[in-house]
């Protein structure tokens, strides 16, 4: 996975927009997802490399959500993935029949989610998304 830094390439590398790498990498299907350099030094938080993001490349919400699943999916917690697919957001066997928008997943899926440190938080952004989608009428 490559870490994107958009608002730290610009500053300090003088790369920015259609000069960034971002769009060669999103063709080929690199897999991506946005950081920061050291926030206390240089002033940038996430939320902002997000709208850059979107500013920049005219992202959509599923490219956002996308995005987010892949600084999990390829962090270095300990455990197997939620996904099949980070970009479809298929859940692995164990969890197909479970769905996070539930308070509670299934026995087969809380076994799974109890073996694994990052299915656990890949569960736990999911919930976030569904609460937050359970807000807006998303395209």
């Amino acid at each position: 996975m490559v870490e994107i830094n958009l608002s730290s390439n610009a500053v300090i590398l003088g790369i920015k927009d259609n000069e960034h790498p971002f769009n060669a990498y999103r063709k080929y299907k690199v897999p991506m997802a946005f950081s920061t350099d050291d926030e206390g030094v240089s002033r940038i938080d996430l939320t902002r490399e997000y709208q850059r993001a979107v500013d920049t490349y005219n992202l959509s919400y599923a490219d956002l959500k996308y995005y987010s699943r892949n600084a999990l999916a390829y962090s270095f917690l300990a455990g197997n993935s939620l996904f099949v697919s980070t970009g479809s957001g298929q859940l692995v066997g164990q969890c197909a029949s479970s769905s996070p928008d539930r308070d509670t997943p299934d026995r087969q899926c809380g076994k799974f989610l109890a073996s694994s440190e990052k299915a656990t938080w890949q569960w736990n952004l999911e919930q976030r998304f569904s609460d937050f989608e359970a807000g807006y009428q998303l395209d």
